[in-house]
């Protein structure tokens, strides 16, 4: 049978989605082996971390905040959120300035989880990225144009 495809019929590694996603699963499974040691998945880690970083500026931070910061779903978010409100990671109160949304808050042990995982996380991206040398600035440019 013929592969259906007229561009990449003959060589499949010259799709950039391909590739894209080849270098996607590296990374990830990186991550993932990194995180798991600390008992904790990468839409998880996310989560925490975005919230940690937007609790420095916003004294109420919404899910949806987190969401959007993230580029998430809010569904998906929402989710995660209840799974780390149960392990004891954050916690959801009223949020008074919208009585529409809740405002979330890492709680001591989300708070040590990104003092455990975002060094481990940063290193790994420092060592995969740092392959491209000098062309990691005009990588990152490509992919907050493509984000």
């Amino acid at each position: 049978m013929e592969f259906p495809s007229d561009r990449f019929r003959k060589n499949a590694a010259a799709s950039t989605g391909l590739i894209f996603i080849r270098v996607y699963n590296k990374w990830h499974a990186a991550i993932k082996n990194a995180l798991r040691k600390i008992g904790i998945t990468h839409p998880q880690f996310v989560v925490m971390t975005v919230l940690n970083f937007l609790e420095q500026s916003e004294e109420f931070v919404s899910q949806a905040r987190i969401a959007k910061m993230a580029d998430m779903d809010v569904m998906s978010v929402s989710q995660i959120i209840r799974g780390l409100e149960a392990g004891g990671y954050l916690a959801r109160t009223p949020n008074p300035k919208d009585t529409r949304a809740n405002a979330i808050r890492l709680l001591e042990k989300g708070r040590e989880a990104v003092r455990l995982a975002l060094p481990l996380v940063e290193q790994i991206d420092d060592d995969f990225f740092g392959a491209l040398l000098h062309d990691e600035t005009a990588f990152r440019g490509f992919l907050h144009r493509l984000a």
